[in-house]
Protein backbone atom coordinates (compact mmCIF):
# COMPACT_ATOMS: atom_id res chain seq x y z
CA UNK A 1 0.00 0.00 0.00
CA UNK A 2 0.81 3.83 -0.83
CA UNK A 3 0.07 7.06 0.81
CA UNK A 4 1.26 10.39 -0.40
CA UNK A 5 1.04 13.46 2.04
CA UNK A 6 1.85 16.75 1.27
CA UNK A 7 2.44 19.91 3.02
CA UNK A 8 3.47 23.40 2.08
CA UNK A 9 3.78 22.19 -1.52
CA UNK A 10 6.22 19.26 -0.59
CA UNK A 11 5.68 15.38 -1.11
CA UNK A 12 5.91 12.89 1.02
CA UNK A 13 5.61 8.98 0.36
CA UNK A 14 4.31 6.05 2.88
CA UNK A 15 4.94 2.67 1.70
CA UNK A 16 3.87 -0.62 3.49
CA UNK A 17 5.17 -3.86 2.03
CA UNK A 18 5.56 -7.62 2.96
CA UNK A 19 8.28 -9.30 1.97
CA UNK A 20 6.58 -12.79 2.47
CA UNK A 21 9.86 -14.69 1.76
CA UNK A 22 11.42 -13.77 5.36
CA UNK A 23 7.70 -13.18 6.67
CA UNK A 24 8.38 -9.56 7.39
CA UNK A 25 6.34 -6.09 7.34
CA UNK A 26 8.19 -2.88 6.03
CA UNK A 27 7.34 0.57 6.30
CA UNK A 28 9.12 3.11 4.28
CA UNK A 29 8.54 6.40 4.49
CA UNK A 30 10.35 8.91 1.58
CA UNK A 31 10.74 12.23 2.53
CA UNK A 32 10.59 15.37 0.44
CA UNK A 33 14.77 15.15 -0.10
CA UNK A 34 15.05 11.64 -1.44
CA UNK A 35 15.75 10.55 2.04
CA UNK A 36 14.72 7.03 3.28
CA UNK A 37 13.56 5.54 6.99
CA UNK A 38 12.39 1.68 7.00
CA UNK A 39 11.45 0.16 9.93
CA UNK A 40 10.62 -3.74 10.20
CA UNK A 41 8.19 -5.82 11.78
CA UNK A 42 6.89 -9.27 11.59
CA UNK A 43 3.77 -9.39 12.89
CA UNK A 44 0.14 -8.04 11.53
CA UNK A 45 -0.68 -6.14 14.67
CA UNK A 46 2.66 -4.49 15.46
CA UNK A 47 2.52 -3.47 11.46
CA UNK A 48 -0.90 -1.51 12.47
CA UNK A 49 0.22 -0.31 15.89
CA UNK A 50 3.07 1.43 14.31
CA UNK A 51 1.56 2.30 11.29
CA UNK A 52 -1.25 4.57 13.47
CA UNK A 53 1.57 6.18 15.46
CA UNK A 54 3.92 7.33 12.22
CA UNK A 55 0.43 8.71 10.55
CA UNK A 56 -0.43 10.14 13.84
CA UNK A 57 2.97 11.97 14.19
CA UNK A 58 3.01 13.20 10.10
CA UNK A 59 -0.14 14.70 10.51
CA UNK A 60 0.58 16.40 14.19
CA UNK A 61 3.97 17.47 12.21
CA UNK A 62 1.29 19.27 9.37
CA UNK A 63 1.37 16.45 6.70
CA UNK A 64 -1.90 15.98 5.22
CA UNK A 65 -3.24 12.70 3.24
CA UNK A 66 -2.77 14.23 -0.76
Amino acid sequence: MIWFFDRNGEKLRYEISHDRLAGRYRVIITRPDGSESVEEVDEPTELIERSVQLMNSLRGDGWKVA
